[in-house]
């Protein structure tokens, strides 16, 4: 058996962090296993998908370049380099790394996801789901797929569905404030008060500027109100 490498090491107690919530301590991890294997496309991956979930766009696509410079035939990271041109705005290069991932990986995961956000632009939500769940049955705890269809059951007004998804995803990536938000504004409108506002003050810490996350607050705190008033009212 081959022995572990001390890069090996980090990634795996990066990973560990990550999954716990501990972003400070994955950030480190992953930093100090790109500097000790700066030829190597792993930990550029890693570290760029976690800038990524915490929203640090630009670093993320700088890491996910270099990734792909070092492992130009790996589909996730021309799927995550994708990702972080799409939320930088820069739709073509996004266009070339998601044309790229399907080409890599023709029957993955990541292109029934493309294929399932791109019906869902275009307005096919069936056709959408059914894209997903295939995406599903390839990884069955892959955040990104969970969150996705998550989020368009919430979006067409099933958030009975939509908790399930949303639940898994954030409990798979707890990292990412835009999971959280999605999961909150489940459970609000599930009328669940106590699950969204302890989801939503975890989404407000990992994000504390974002205005969404403070509209959905303020959101829970009228429906609080509202509540107050209609059980005086009875």
């Amino acid at each position: 058996m081959a022995a572990v490498t001390e890069v090996e090491r980090l990634l795996e107690s990066g990973l560990t962090a990550e999954s716990a919530g501990n972003v400070r301590e994955a950030l480190i991890r992953y930093e100090a296993a790109v500097k000790s294997a700066p030829d190597a496309a792993t930990p550029a991956l890693r570290l760029g998908t976690l800038c990524h979930r915490l929203r640090d766009y630009e670093r993320a696509r700088q890491l996910l370049e270099r990734a792909a410079g070092l492992d130009p035939n790996d589909p996730d990271i021309a799927f995550r380099l994708g990702a972080a041109c799409d939320a930088l705005g820069d739709r073509t290069a996004a266009a070339a790394s998601y044309g790229r991932t399907m080409a890599l990986a023709p029957a993955g995961w990541q292109t029934w996801f493309l294929i399932g956000r791109q019906h869902r632009q275009l307005g096919r939500a069936e056709v959408a789901q059914a894209a997903y769940r295939r995406a599903l049955a390839i990884i069955p705890d892959q955040p990104d797929v969970l969150a996705e269809l998550g989020s368009l059951l919430l979006e067409i007004g099933r958030p009975q569905e939509a908790l399930p998804y949303l639940k898994a995803a954030v409990q798979a990536t707890r990292t990412d404030a835009g999971l959280a938000l999605q999961l909150g504004l489940a459970y609000l409108q599930h009328d669940d008060v106590v699950a969204a506002q302890g989801v939503l003050l975890d989404a407000k810490h990992l994000d504390p500027a974002d205005r969404l996350i403070d509209k959905a607050l303020q959101d829970l705190a009228n429906h609080r109100k509202r509540a107050r008033r209609n059980r005086k009212a009875a």
